[in-house]
């Protein structure tokens, strides 16, 4: 080895979250021009470090999120929120470790519906969530393709298994101390029991730097709003009669597991 080269990595060295995604990104086809534009966000989302970012992902995150608050106001007969600041509170705390919340998961409003109960003061980049959202869903055009990147949603592949892209980002996020928000039962559910947890979450808790402090949340009411198998697959409001309820439950720690 000459002098002054850096060693290189042994194959069975473990690597960072940050450098598979880069890997992985480096994979992904650009035959199309939606392919390209699905690779450049993915890898402007790893990095969230241009200049141009910030500004765009807080316009794009505020003014989502005052919208939805709007919709949450004028849609509903009522909105019924339970201990909200035991999320909150872990947010603006000057904490050393990151947060995941996991949430069951009634329609396709549900983020970015959902966070318009969150402070205004939180609707910023270091505030606000990164979820992992369906790519087959969401990624379907360069302009969502642009929106949903910069509103912190990770493009994310149902069945692409825990080792895929999104969960990497993820990771990646978690060890940068962030706020990573998860449907763990990995597509919507308007029936009356949960379904099997997939385990992206586990792995998340189990490799981030730091264990993540993890905050489930419950809500229904949108099943309502927006239900499964309609013509029109857009809510409906109804301020006479729609009642949306959420509950934040106990932070648990993992980290003596």
């Amino acid at each position: 080895m000459s002098p002054g080269a850096s060693p290189s990595r042994t194959p069975d060295e473990p690597r960072s979250p940050s450098s598979r995604a880069s890997e992985l990104v480096g994979r992904l086809p650009q035959a199309t021009w939606q392919e390209r534009s699905l690779a450049y966000w993915a890898d402007k989302q790893l990095q969230a470090s241009d200049p141009w970012w910030r500004p765009l992902s807080t316009a794009v995150l505020g003014a989502t999120s005052a919208a939805m608050a709007a919709a949450l106001a004028l849609g509903f007969r009522k909105v019924v929120i339970d201990d909200l600041h035991k999320l909150t509170d872990v947010l603006e705390a000057e904490r050393t470790r990151p947060v995941i919340t996991v949430a069951n998961h009634e329609s396709t409003i549900d983020d970015p519906l959902i966070w318009g109960i969150m402070p205004w003061r939180l609707w910023t980049p270091d505030g606000t969530r990164w979820t992992l959202g369906a790519q087959e869903l969401l990624y379907k055009h360069p302009v969502f393709n642009a929106f949903f990147a910069l509103g912190q949603t990770i493009p994310t592949i149902r069945g692409g298994g825990i080792h895929q892209l999104a969960v990497e980002i993820g990771l990646h996020k978690l060890n940068q101390n962030r706020w990573v928000h998860v449907f763990p039962e990995g597509k919507i559910n308007q029936g009356p029991e949960l379904l099997r947890f997939k385990w992206g979450v586990g792995r998340m808790v189990m490799e981030a730097e730091r264990t993540p402090v993890v905050i489930p949340m419950y809500f229904c009411g949108t099943r309502y709003v927006m239900p499964l198998g309609q013509r029109m697959p857009v809510p409906w409001f109804n301020p006479f009669k729609r009642t949306l309820y959420v509950k934040v439950g106990d932070p648990i720690d993992f980290a003596a597991q």
